[in-house]
C-alpha cells in the first residue's frame, strides 16, 4: 500500500459521511506519485524475470570426463583394496552419498525436489558404464540452482530487518534433520539462518547498515562463486561421491585438484619445520623454517 498523505485542512465530510479532498494533490506531486508507481511496476516486473533467470546456466559434462569415469570405475572395480562391483546397490549409495555432498544441512532441496531426483537412485552405474552423465549432472545442475534461489532469498530478506524481541531458536546442526517438506518451512529455516547471520554481527558491536552491507555481500559472493562453478567441479563431485560410497578414505582429484596437490607436495611445510620441493622425483629440503624442529 502507498502511504497516506494527509494536508492540513484537506479532508471534509459531506453530508453522505463521505471525507473528500477540497485541496487535492498538486500537479507536480501528482506526476512524481506517477513516476513512483511506474518505478515501481518496472521493479516488480524485473522481480519476476530475475527470478526465471536466477539459476545458473546448466553444466554439461564433456566428453573426456565421460571417458574418464568410465576408466575410473575399471580401476576401482580390479584394483581398489576394497574391491566393490558398479551396480545398483552401489549406484544406491553413490546417489546418497552425492545428496549428502551437495546438501549436507538439508537447506537447498525440498523434499520434492529428493523424490523427483530419486530416479535416477539406480541408474548412476549405467550412466558411468555407458559414459553419460547427464542424470548426475542433472541433480547438480539443479543443487546449483536451488542453492542459488536461496542466496536469492537470503539477500531479500536483509530488506526487512528483524524482530529480535521474542524468543526463537535455531538448529545449527541439521544434518540429521528431515528435508523441508514446503517452501514454507524452507524459507522460515533461512529466515532463522539470515537473522542469526545478523544477531552474530549486531552481537560482535556492528551497525545494522553495516550488517546489511556485509550479510548482502556475502549471499551475493556466493551467488557469484555458484556462478563460475564449471563442469569439472561438477564431475569431480560426482566422482567423489562414488569413491566414497566405496569407502570413506577414497577420495578423486579431477585435474585442478592434482596439480594443486602436486604443488602442495612439491613445496609445503611439513611437521619437522622444512619447507620441501620435488627434484627429478625426489624430496629435496629447500629451506628450514626458522624456529623449526629442524633447524635446532
Amino acid at each position: 500500500m502507498f502511504p497516506y498523505i494527509r494536508r492540513p485542512g484537506a479532508v471534509a465530510w459531506d453530508d453522505r459521511g463521505f471525507a473528500g479532498l477540497r485541496d487535492p494533490l498538486g500537479v507536480h506531486m501528482k506526476q512524481k506519485l506517477v513516476w513512483f508507481i511506474w518505478g515501481l511496476l518496472l521493479a516488480v516486473q524485473a522481480a519476476a524475470v530475475n527470478a526465471q533467470d536466477v539459476c545458473p546456466p546448466a553444466l554439461k559434462p564433456a566428453v573426456q570426463e565421460a571417458k574418464a569415469a568410465r576408466l575410473a570405475a575399471e580401476l576401482l572395480t580390479r584394483y581398489h583394496y576394497k574391491p566393490t562391483p558398479l551396480d545398483n546397490a552401489l549406484s544406491s549409495r553413490m546417489f546418497d552419498q552425492y545428496l549428502k555432498a551437495l546438501d549436507p544441512e538439508k537447506l537447498y532441496f525440498l523434499q520434492s525436489d529428493i523424490d523427483r531426483l530419486a530416479a535416477a537412485r539406480t541408474r548412476l552405474d549405467d550412466a558411468i558404464y555407458s559414459e553419460d552423465l547427464r542424470a548426475p549432472f542433472d541433480i547438480f545442475n539443479l543443487y546449483a540452482c536451488r542453492a542459488t534461489e536461496r542466496m536469492v532469498h537470503a539477500r531479500s530478506l536483509l530488506r526487512q530487518g528483524f524482530d529480535f524481541q521474542g524468543d526463537e531458536t535455531m538448529l545449527i546442526d541439521r544434518k540429521d534433520q528431515a528435508q523441508p517438506s514446503t517452501e514454507a518451512q524452507l524459507k522460515d529455516l533461512w529466515r532463522k539462518r539470515v537473522k542469526n547471520d545478523w544477531l552474530r554481527l549486531r552481537l560482535a558491536g556492528t551497525d545494522d547498515a553495516t550488517i546489511v552491507r556485509i550479510l548482502d555481500k556475502r549471499y551475493d559472493n556466493a551467488i557469484k562463486r555458484l556462478a563460475k562453478i564449471t563442469s569439472a567441479d561438477a564431475f569431480q563431485a560426482f566422482m567423489n561421491a562414488y569413491t566414497m560410497a566405496i569407502e570413506p578414505h577414497t577420495n578423486y582429484r579431477g585435474p585442478r585438484a592434482a596439480e594443486d596437490f602436486d604443488i602442495s607436495m612439491r613445496l609445503s611445510l611439513v611437521g619437522i619445520g622444512a619447507v620441501l620441493m620435488d627434484v627429478d622425483g625426489y624430496a629435496t629440503i629447500r629451506e628450514l623454517v626458522p624456529g623449526g624442529p629442524a633447524s635446532r
